[in-house]
């Protein structure tokens, strides 16, 4: 592969034995010698390492192999990384990573004899952003090199000064000096280093009394949130007396103009909050706690929109949290909670993706009607669809976040239809993958995209087949289920009668009677496999069932051994976890509506169920013969393969 092509990006390896370092690795000792490497950025008036880089790698490109250019690729590839300094086990990380594996360079890339090279020119560097860089990096990969710690503590402090004299400037730089929060990152990093090294060696004295004196800068200004920067960095590493920190917040809320950033006053009013409480004055926090409250009541007052509305109220709510004296107000705040989120579902619309499934739909159809008798038909439903792997949902969950990151980049909030917060997905930020939340909530997208296909383009088609060909009955299903290791001998007529609804249309009798019974048969059949279901209660020496849950937090491997993980997976996003349908807790509760019970989710619910009663059955169903089972009208009578077995992960392994 062309290294040249792909700028920075780690080449693909076949091969280990024959791999070679990439680019920005292949820099020794002896290409230093006599090498004015900084000649790139001699001129250059820049406080941003990645302005460094970038020329840096401009004057790589313009040579070939030489010594110049394999040192100026991995100066580029040093400078160039992502600076987040709030992640002290990985203060910097690879600019970019592909889909196909590829990356920019990272920290890990340099161990080894690379850090020789670093060290021999953090040593001879004079600008001071690549000095900081080049001295924090080696430091970082290989502790014992304190001395280049305490440089590059010097040297993040040296920028910032250079900064305010104008010697040096950020990108994008607004003539605040060193009052930005690219300063506020550099001078955190260097505290970092500076607890390591010697809290009270020179140069760490010196990154201390730089953030006082930023944080007092920005308090006589007054700016806001430079103000919320400094003093955040103060209290984070405890160098001025959190009361005085939190005095001064409150007396620059005081200073602020009314036309401030109503957001910016309650990050303020929380800090000052977080002040007191470090200082250990718990009636200034509750103040500042309260004052930050009702900022956020003023912001809704003022916000037309009622989930913005209601977003802010219930954030009212949450900063009253744990404040005594405050119990009325907090039951005002809720009554006005709930009167704005009976505005939410007026302001909200929906919208909807078209999909043509009449091609599916009349394969579906062909395919059931090819069948020669009812049993056969019944088993080929079964087999309709296949529950997902886990692992395959995740992997195409973090695909789709890597291909759309805008799409989960931020939270989620998910209401009810009454406008209440009934859960909430964390964004996936910029990771290369995203958080596990915003991963389960991709998933439970496409798994709704999934159960909604399925339902409308083969469940309900095959169901209406059926019932267009042969008179149901209770008996019918008894034949059936009676067989199944998945149904209690003495709730074969219970389940009967659901599937009998079910296949009628009576979705609402076939969800309400199914739904509780799944969980009884997991019992059964997790007893049949000799678990014990119970729970002891030592105290009143008593015993009781696991309820669902329990089984599914208490004996998941239990159940994965039995059904697979596919299938207890498919369970669980359905039944019992958020930001999933739900469907045992909503209708325990009584929170389903009239038209719940006819949605995809509920008719895959019903199916799903049926599928389990008799996947055990699959291996033994030429052997099942239901009453006045003969072939359907104009169908043919000599008997065709029912359908194929469920894979094994899927099926078998309920049987007795």
């Amino acid at each position: 592969m062309d290294n040249k092509k792909n700028g920075d990006a780690e080449p693909q390896r076949s091969d280990p034995a024959e791999t070679f370092p990439p680019v920005w690795l292949r820099a020794t000792l002896a290409d230093l010698a006599d090498l004015e490497f900084e000649s790139p950025i001699a001129e250059s008036k820049s406080a941003d390492s990645q302005e460094l880089g970038d020329l840096f790698r401009k004057a790589a490109g313009e040579t070939e192999d030489t010594p110049a250019a394999r040192v100026f690729r991995m100066l580029s590839a040093v400078a160039g990384m992502l600076f987040r300094p709030k992640d002290r086990s990985e203060p910097f990380g690879a600019m970019m990573v592909w889909a196909d594996g590829r990356r920019s360079p990272v920290v890990g890339d340099f161990r080894g004899p690379p850090v020789e090279v670093l060290s021999a020119m953090a040593q001879r560097a004079t600008h001071p952003a690549l000095r900081a860089r080049l001295s924090d990096l080696c430091w970082f990969l290989e502790r014992k090199r304190v001395d280049l710690g305490r440089a590059a503590v010097a040297a993040y402090v040296d920028i910032l000064r250079k900064v305010d004299s104008g010697e040096l400037a950020f990108r994008f730089d607004e003539g605040k000096g060193a009052l930005k929060h690219d300063a506020r990152d550099l001078l955190r990093r260097a505290l970092q280093i500076g607890r390591a090294v010697g809290w009270d060696k020179p140069e760490t004295m010196a990154a201390r009394t730089m953030a006082s004196e930023l944080r007092a800068r920005a308090l006589r200004a007054p700016l806001a949130i430079s103000a919320f920067w400094f003093s955040e960095l103060d209290l984070d590493f405890g160098i001025s007396d959190s009361a005085v920190i939190g005095k001064d917040i409150e007396d620059l809320i005081g200073a602020l103009s009314a036309e401030a950033d109503p957001h910016s006053i309650v990050e303020l009013w929380r800090l000052g909050a977080r002040a007191y409480h470090v200082a250990k004055q718990p009636d200034d926090q509750h103040r500042c706690q309260s004052a930050a409250a009702d900022q956020f009541v003023l912001m809704a007052d003022r916000q037309p929109v009622a989930m913005m509305s209601s977003s802010m109220l219930a954030n009212a709510i949450a900063e009253l949290h744990g404040v005594p004296g405050k119990k009325d107000r907090r039951k005002e705040l809720r009554h006005r909670l709930i009167d704005a989120q009976a505005g939410i579902g007026e302001e909200m619309s929906g919208f909807s993706i078209p999909f043509n499934l009449e091609d599916m739909a009349q394969q579906i159809e062909r395919g059931v009607k090819r069948q020669p008798t009812l049993r056969d038909k019944l088993f080929v439903f079964a087999a309709l669809e296949d529950s997902p792997e886990p692992k395959e949902l995740a992997e195409a969950a973090s695909e789709s976040i890597r291909e759309h990151p805008l799409a989960s980049l931020f939270g989620t909030s998910h209401h009810d239809s009454e406008g209440k917060v009934v859960h909430r997905t964390a964004g996936a930020g910029f990771g290369d993958e995203g958080d596990a939340g915003a991963i389960q909530h991709q998933i439970a997208q496409d798994e709704r995209i999934r159960r909604q296909v399925a339902a409308a383009g083969k469940i309900e088609t095959a169901r209406q087949a059926i019932g267009a060909d042969h008179f149901l009955s209770d008996d019918i299903f008894a034949r059936i289920l009676v067989h199944s290791a998945f149904v209690p001998n003495d709730l074969v007529r219970t389940f009967s009668r659901g599937f009998l609804r079910f296949f009628q249309g009576d979705f609402v009798s076939a969800l309400y009677i199914l739904t509780p019974l799944l969980e009884n048969s997991l019992r059964h059949v997790l007893k049949a496999h000799g678990h014990d279901v119970t729970i002891f209660d030592d105290a009143t020496q008593t015993q009781q069932d696991r309820t669902i849950s329990s089984l599914f937090e208490q004996m998941r491997n239990e159940l994965d051994s039995i059904f697979g993980v596919a299938i207890t997976a498919d369970i669980e996003r359905l039944f019992l976890k958020k930001p999933g349908p739900y469907l045992r807790h909503a209708l325990s509760h009584g929170l389903l509506h009239d038209g719940d019970p006819y949605g995809p989710d509920a008719v895959y619910a019903c199916w799903l169920i049926f599928r389990l009663c008799l996947i055990p059955l699959f291996p033994y169903r030429e052997q099942l013969q239901l009453p006045f089972d003969e072939p359907a009208p104009n169908q043919p009578s000599e008997p065709q393969a029912a359908t194929t077995e469920p894979e094994t992960g899927d099926s078998g392994k309920t049987g007795s």
